[in-house]
């Protein structure tokens, strides 16, 4: 059974590094992008289970990407997104509800991962 694969997306390397650390020490598949437009592409490319996304990032933002895979229809409009952000809203709340979950930074490990499983379990 091949390791579930995870796409995280933020234009912070620090950000980057510190939740691929805390995925791979759980077995998971790691796929990086700095942009969002990186973040299509290496989602349409590698399918990933599951998109963490920041939502202030050059080129296309966070929004952009999840206008981009809704408007694309199933199997991208059904990817579960994460929004990790440090921005503060209930409006961004309800929307990370409705395509999969919100984090506020900073978001300790073990939240981050309760949430993954949720999404894990859900889809293996």
């Amino acid at each position: 059974m091949s390791s579930p694969k995870i796409l995280v997306a933020d234009d912070s390397r620090t950000i980057r590094t510190r939740v691929r650390q805390i995925l791979s020490r759980e077995g998971i598949d790691v796929i990086e992008a700095e942009t969002g437009q990186a973040a299509l592409e290496q989602i349409y490319r590698e399918q990933p289970m599951l998109a963490i996304l920041d939502i202030n990032m050059p080129d296309t933002d966070g929004y952009g990407v999840c206008q981009e895979l809704q408007s694309q229809g199933p199997p991208w409009s059904e990817l579960p997104i994460i929004f990790l952000t440090s921005l503060e809203s209930h409006a961004l709340e309800m929307l990370g509800d409705k395509l999969g979950a919100y984090l506020h930074k900073p978001v300790t490990s073990q939240k981050l991962l309760d949430v993954i499983h949720t999404f894990t379990v859900a889809r293996s």
